[in-house]
């Protein structure tokens, strides 16, 4: 099991890092973070996320929010995207994301 504690916070780490998204930080919600990054601890949130993110996959339920209509498109290639890759259809998955990428472009 440490492996996979191991896995999803190197993963949580390259989100902040590369993405400067951090899920387990406190927010305001709308992904605002609420408290300055100085005061932030990402080992700490790496570990509430590492913990959460098992356990939503030991159940298999995944919690993930409601799109903005013009979004839903894209949530749904997203999210059959995630489907491919559990039934390690890798290169369908590509697809799917790509087609949510284009999607989502084209309103940016």
């Amino acid at each position: 099991m440490q492996h996979i504690v191991d896995q999803v916070s190197d993963t949580y780490r390259q989100m902040a890092a590369d993405a400067n998204y951090r899920p387990a930080a406190p927010s305001d919600g709308f992904g605002n973070i609420t408290v300055p990054i100085e005061d932030l601890d990402l080992t700490s949130e790496a570990m509430r996320y590492a913990n959460r993110w098992w356990t939503e996959e030991d159940r298999q339920d995944y919690s993930i929010g409601c799109p903005d209509f013009s979004d839903r498109p894209a949530l749904i290639f997203t999210v059959e995207a995630a489907r491919a890759i559990c039934g390690v259809n890798r290169e369908l998955a590509i697809a799917l994301l790509e087609l949510a990428l284009t999607d989502l472009k084209a309103r940016s």
